[in-house]
């Protein structure tokens, strides 16, 4: 038997503990915390719908608003509505999803066409005080832009920024600054932002600034539909916002409807 002295034990142990530290730690694809007493919860989601236009290449919108209605929450943030080379042209998306829904639809397009139009928008039940468009277009680049609205929570002023991020990392760190500026011109006001932002490696500077200036962030794998590894779809939250819970709602019909999935989450409003 090999006898260790026990300095050499603890050395032993204190490198392990090292290596251990050292070690990237696996991020985790949900919370499951309840809502702090005395705060208000806020469900709320963000996807990307793809023009309503499935995995399976069926223009479907129909399975897109039954989602949204499992979903069963107070606010969703959506992307890619409306037609896009692909869908059915000359369907109001926004429309038809706010009828299908029962939700109040808020329209943000990026892109208009004599056929139809196209970009971001919100469904919400809640009281809207304040909707602006932000313009996120950068160069020639595709037209980007978002949604900037002010929800009521019990009484409470929320605000929701959601935005579909461009495809180069440039034109990203521009389109975040952009947001954080116009956050900071409102420092007093609960925010969360949220959205496809396009961002798949973990140690992007973008997503670093975004982690200064919001400090909670719910981030599952939600791209691809099929196998989700990228954590493209992501709400941020700052101004005494936090997340106790969140997940990326994967189900037979989610897997289906879009190539992302819907990331669902539980804010708490102080």
């Amino acid at each position: 038997m090999i006898r260790f002295s026990q300095e050499r034990v603890e050395r032993i142990a204190a490198a392990l503990r090292a290596a251990r530290a050292r070690r990237p730690r696996r991020r985790l694809d949900g919370r499951a915390g309840p809502v702090p007493e005395g705060m208000a919860a806020l469900r709320i989601a963000t996807w990307n719908i793809h023009s309503c236009v499935g995995l399976d290449a069926r223009f479907a919108p129909d399975r897109i608003a039954e989602v949204i209605k499992e979903l069963d929450v107070d606010l969703v943030g959506l992307q890619e509505v409306g037609w896009h080379h692909r869908g059915e042209a000359g369907l109001d998306q926004f429309a038809f999803l706010e009828k299908a829904t029962g939700l109040k639809a808020h329209a943000g397009p990026t892109k208009h066409n004599a056929r139809a139009h196209y970009g971001n928008a919100i469904l919400t039940r809640l009281p809207v005080r304040d909707c602006a468009h932000i313009d996120l277009s950068v160069g020639r680049r595709e037209p980007r832009g978002g949604l900037d609205c002010v929800v009521e929570v019990q009484g409470r002023p929320v605000r929701v920024i959601v935005a579909h991020l461009g495809l180069d990392p440039w034109e990203r760190a521009k389109q975040v600054e952009t947001i954080i500026g116009r956050v900071a011109e409102r420092p007093d006001l609960p925010t969360l932002f949220m959205g496809d932002l396009n961002e798949w490696t973990p140690n992007s500077p973008r997503l670093k600034r975004l982690g200064q200036a919001f400090p909670d962030c719910a981030n599952p794998r939600s791209f691809h539909a099929r196998m989700p590894t990228l954590r493209l779809d992501r709400i941020y939250a700052s101004g005494g916002l936090v997340i106790p819970a969140f997940e990326v709602v994967r189900t037979v019909l989610t897997r289906r409807a879009s190539d992302h999935l819907p990331v669902r989450a539980t804010v708490a409003v102080p």
